[in-house]
């Protein structure tokens, strides 16, 4: 072979690579959707849209990518979910994995999850570094999460894996590659159902307060007409001999505040606190402990540094960084951060942490 065959072999191979590149993608793609999708997977009739939870347990930007084109004339059948490496991943629905590749294939480590909805459900471009690095040698243990392989059934909001930039993402910023199919595996737009999703995620200070102008509201207490009142709904009442304030609620019963700090959410002085008798008060039946403002203070136990924001009823919505407590609460947050002490801790229940 002479020197010109060996420049016409090689300008070939390089105006080739490309298309080479895209075949093998290709290649990939079409054996996971033909071969992994349904494979032992019982069939599932669609019933409705999809109702998934955000599959990012972290700070993510995103958008709507849906069919924006990519190499090879290929189209982006699916949103990527711009996260750092190794923020959890969860599952958006239930469902039987019924792909979990063991090896790296040119796409990435990737899930794919028959929905229990009758949806298709694919996680791609999954970790494969070691933690700190771009090493691409991470392996299966921070790629998915403990005991997540084929076969697997999982419930919504498990943890399934990590975020990463694993094969033909490696050039990019590490992301999820979120995608949605019918049963024919035909991908729809994830954009609306991910923002419906992020909606639980969320929290409005204003909205919080509006909804709770009174504890009657923001316990949800209405009047009880098959029982007779000993006190004046709305009120705030004690007895001489005891300090403890109570609030008379629209059922009828008095409900304490636990301490000042509980009250100062509610009431800016004591002005408007009517004595009664010890006699009088023994009438009206203990209902619980009165809890935070929604909207007004942050707050933790003793025990533990995690810092919540209260919602109504006692609801607490875990701030999952300080990066979310500043956007919601500015730059001194943790100034307005209080302790709830740890026996009143149980008055409390705990919501959907605040992502977004």
């Amino acid at each position: 072979m002479n020197k010109h065959t060996n420049w016409y072999l090689l300008i070939v191979v390089v105006l080739l690579l490309p298309s080479l590149v895209n075949a093998q993608l290709d290649s990939d793609y079409n054996q996971l959707f033909n071969y992994h999708s349904w494979h032992n997977t019982p069939v599932i009739t669609i019933s409705g849209p999809p109702d998934i939870i955000f599959p990012v347990q972290g700070i993510v930007n995103f958008g709507d990518d849906f069919g924006d084109g990519r190499s090879g004339g290929r189209l982006h059948e699916g949103n990527d979910l711009i996260a750092p490496k190794m923020t959890p991943i969860v599952a958006a629905r239930g469902g039987r994995i019924v792909s979990a590749s063991t090896t790296e294939p040119s796409y990435g480590y990737m899930i794919s999850i028959a929905g229990d909805d009758g949806y298709k459900y694919n996680y791609l471009h999954i970790n494969n570094d070691t933690p700190g690095t771009d090493d691409g040698q991470g392996g299966l243990q921070y790629a998915y999460a403990p005991g997540i392989n084929q076969g697997v059934t999982v419930v919504q909001g498990q943890h399934i894996a990590w975020v990463g930039d694993s094969g033909n993402a490696e050039a990019t910023v590490s992301h999820l590659h979120f995608e949605i199919r019918l049963a024919d595996d035909t991908a729809i737009d994830p954009y609306q159902y991910l923002n419906a999703a992020l909606e639980i995620y969320t929290y409005s200070i204003s909205a919080v307060k509006d909804a709770s102008p009174t504890i009657n509201s923001d316990k949800g207490l209405i009047i009880n007409p098959n029982s007779t009142p000993y006190c004046v709904a709305g009120s705030l009442i004690r007895i001489p001999s005891i300090s403890s304030v109570y609030y008379c609620g629209a059922d009828g019963k008095r409900y304490v505040f636990p301490n000042v700090q509980t009250y100062a959410t509610w009431y800016q002085d004591f002005s408007t606190v009517e004595i009664i008798t010890p006699e009088d008060m023994s009438k009206i039946m203990l209902g619980g402990n009165v809890t935070y403002r929604p909207g007004v203070k942050l707050v933790k136990i003793q025990t533990d540094s995690r810092v919540y924001a209260v919602d109504r009823n006692g609801t607490l919505r875990l701030m999952i960084t300080p990066e979310i407590a500043d956007k919601y609460y500015g730059t001194n947050w943790n100034k307005n951060v209080e302790d709830v002490p740890d026996a009143f801790f149980t008055n409390y229940k705990i919501g959907n942490s605040i992502t977004n």
